[in-house]
């Protein structure tokens, strides 16, 4: 949460300051008066006082409200945290033993410890919760909507709505995703990926393709969609750029996509490397044979960069049996040492027998160290 008071706090400095100037440009003037003759001493004594004065005036005000601003901060904080746990206390109580809650309005702690509940409960429960969060009118659609509302209120709101998780709060969310703040923009893509449900998750997509996010940012948003995510990715897979692209690819493979499996092989043959690594990534989590693209999978093993060999090398214990050996075999040459890790375990998951070989007679020396390596850790772990 972020604390109020910083405009009236920078507005009060700002009117310090300017006092400061105004008795320092005073000073100057009267005293090159003098030097030139133009003032006399009692002239200038005057105007001396007169900037003491004011400066003394200056840092009492600013220290007065500096002091008053963390003595009611301090109360005031004690005195919500004892509403929070009240509260959430009656809260929790109405939720398990059927009764009604207390009624409403209620102030700013008690909806908080709703944003609380609402977070840990899903379900029946979850549900429950927010309809009392319905029921309490919560304020943070409004200030969003709202012109004069500063950049703290309005992260603070997106932060609630995103707890709340209530669907009809997404069309005050959804424009935050075009703003040119890029930091309001990431709050508001979290808030709607925890609110959108339904026909919001499509509108959701289709805003989050203009909203010129990064794609750790996007994949992100689709993780916190979980099980609502897979509308998005088709969506980002037909109609995102790059960014869009390796987010879908990453969410398929860690979501666990797999109705969208057979979408991610044309990716294999993509002309960006980091969306190549991406789809050898999802197939490999899902364990969905690269089928009609096996040579594809072979040839990336022979690229320059080695974290696609890396990730090929993970990839062919999916390829037919015989083949994956022979690759695999073959992969423990290579010159860097992840790719040949990778395939050492590989061959562990695919063919323990064909690895103790590779451990004994590899004609490379690393790849023979490596896969002795590999079946030492195999069998410390069994």
């Amino acid at each position: 949460m972020w604390r109020r008071g910083e405009r009236l706090y920078a507005l009060l400095v700002f009117l310090v300051v300017a006092l400061e100037a105004l008795a320092l440009g005073g000073l100057v003037w009267v005293f090159s008066g003098r030097l030139l003759g133009a003032f006399d001493y009692p002239m200038a004594r005057l105007h001396l006082l007169r900037a003491l004065f004011l400066t003394a005036l200056a840092l009492v005000v600013l220290g007065a409200y500096i002091l008053v601003y963390h003595a009611y901060t301090a109360l005031k904080e004690a005195r919500d945290k004892a509403l929070y746990e009240r509260y959430l206390s009656a809260f929790t109580e109405a939720l398990f033993s059927g009764t009604e809650p207390p009624p409403p309005p209620w102030p700013e702690p008690a909806l908080e410890a709703l944003l609380h509940l609402r977070e840990m409960l899903k379900g029946e429960m979850g549900e429950k919760v927010a309809r009392w969060l319905r029921k309490g009118r919560p304020p943070w659609a409004f200030r969003l909507k709202s012109r004069w509302a500063s950049r703290p209120v309005r992260l603070e709101a997106l932060e609630a709505l995103g707890l709340a998780r209530l669907p009809e709060t997404l069309e005050a969310i959804l424009p935050y995703l075009e703003h040119q703040d890029p930091v309001l923009r990431l709050a508001a893509a979290r808030a709607a990926a925890r609110a959108a449900q339904g026909k919001g998750v499509l509108h959701l997509g289709e805003a989050l393709l203009k909203a010129g996010l990064p794609k750790g940012a996007l994949l992100e948003v689709l993780l916190l969609l979980e099980d609502r995510a897979e509308p998005v990715v088709a969506l980002f897979l037909e109609k995102g750029g790059r960014g869009e692209v390796w987010a879908a690819l990453e969410a398929i493979g860690r979501l666990h996509l797999h109705g969208l499996a057979e979408r991610v092989l044309p990716f294999l043959e993509a002309e960006d490397p980091e969306v190549q690594a991406a789809a050898l990534r999802a197939l490999a989590r899902l364990g969905y044979p690269p089928v009609g693209y096996e040579d594809v999978v072979l040839g990336l093993l022979r690229r320059e960069e080695e974290f696609l060999r890396v990730h090929a090398a993970r990839l062919l214990p999916l390829l037919p049996r015989n083949l994956a050996r022979r690759a695999l075999w073959e992969a423990l040459k290579d010159p860097s040492f992840y790719v040949r890790r990778a395939a050492a375990e590989a061959l562990a998951s695919l063919d323990l027998e064909l690895l103790r070989k590779a451990g004994e007679a590899h004609p490379d020396p690393y790849g023979r160290a490596m896969a002795a390596q590999v079946l030492r850790e195999v069998a410390w772990n069994s």
